[in-house]
């Protein structure tokens, strides 16, 4: 009988654990939410659930049309403003021009670190450090610089830090860049979460898999897949050769349209729980293959976990 005890006591707990996420913060209008890489994508569906839930949302985009199109759809509450990331005078200016706009001793109750690419894709091989820099320099320089700039405007409100990672950032096979500022991402907002934990600041992360978003461009990956193949020495290209980098071209492309979910609609739903929720999470897991499929992946042994991963991998030639 001790069993039963056992299974009761913790289907107990679970439901309690759930049904604490459901309280919300309540007073929507009297909060003030920034958000990043509002042009496209996740950021520019938040952006709008915010605005539709009476936030007061400052949507920085990257590009001008990406800002007009957004006021277009959206309501006066919402502000665009310009930012891009990767430059810190941008970042300080995007900070003076939400300060110049809140109201007298408010602060923002949440900052959403959105803005990602996927950066260079190819073999580690074919691979420069340029490249590493162009995708770290958007995706873990740029949470880390937006997130010093504007903890002092969060801390006033006692609010909360939102980060973008990836189930990449827990378990990496391909695309090392980008699992690379996953990674980072992680480590940052864990070292954040805890740091600030006396502070009355909350830090949570998002973890979503493969979602059909403009990041997910396979045209533009498939262009980058040859010219990373074609910026690598030719001893490196000889020994892979160019009927491997079409056959893991294909594989990676094939790979993407399989796992790609098209309701992107998960992770806005957990960004807004993440922002409205009384207790958020401190992790969001988003999308049956990152939840059903690699998170258990990642708890195995790594023997089994690589393995798995390389089990259609191609052979270089040079290989064989």
């Amino acid at each position: 009988m001790v069993w039963l005890y056992v299974v009761v006591a913790l289907v107990v707990f679970v439901l309690l654990k759930e049904l604490m996420r459901l309280p919300t913060v309540g007073k929507y209008g009297e909060r003030y939410v920034f958000i990043t890489g509002c042009d496209t994508g996740f950021g520019n569906l938040l952006a709008k659930r915010l605005d539709s839930l009476g936030f007061n949302v400052f949507a920085a985009c990257f590009s001008e049309r990406g800002a007009d199109e957004l006021r277009k759809v959206s309501s006066p509450q919402l502000k665009t403003l310009s930012l891009d990331v990767t430059k810190p005078d941008s970042i300080v200016k995007a900070r003076a021009t939400v300060e110049k706009q809140l109201p007298s001793n408010k602060g923002l109750w949440a900052i959403v670190n959105n803005a990602g690419i996927v950066g260079a894709t190819g073999q580690i091989e074919w691979l420069t450090r340029p490249d590493y820099e162009r995708c770290l320099s958007v995706n873990l320089y740029g949470v880390i610089d937006v997130t010093k700039t504007f903890l002092p405007l969060v801390r006033r409100c006692h609010g909360r830090v939102v980060n973008m990672s990836s189930m990449m950032g827990r378990i990496a096979a391909t695309i090392s860049p980008y699992a690379v500022s996953k990674y980072g991402v992680e480590g940052f907002t864990d070292c954040l979460r805890r740091e600030v934990f006396k502070q009355g600041v909350s830090v949570h992360l998002l973890e979503p898999g493969f979602f059909r978003t403009t990041i997910m461009n396979l045209d533009a990956i498939r262009e980058d897949f040859q010219t990373c193949f074609n910026q690598a020495d030719a001893e490196v290209q000889h020994f892979y050769g160019r009927e491997f980098a079409q056959k893991m071209e294909t594989r990676f492309i094939e790979m993407l349209e399989k796992l790609s979910s098209p309701m992107t609609h998960l992770v806005v739903d957990a960004y807004t729980h993440a922002i409205t929720a009384r207790f958020p999470r401190t992790r969001y897991l988003v999308g049956n293959d990152c939840k059903y499929f690699f998170r258990p992946l990642w708890n195995l042994p790594e023997w089994i976990c690589d393995r798995v991963l390389t089990a259609d991998f191609h052979v270089p030639e040079g290989a064989l």
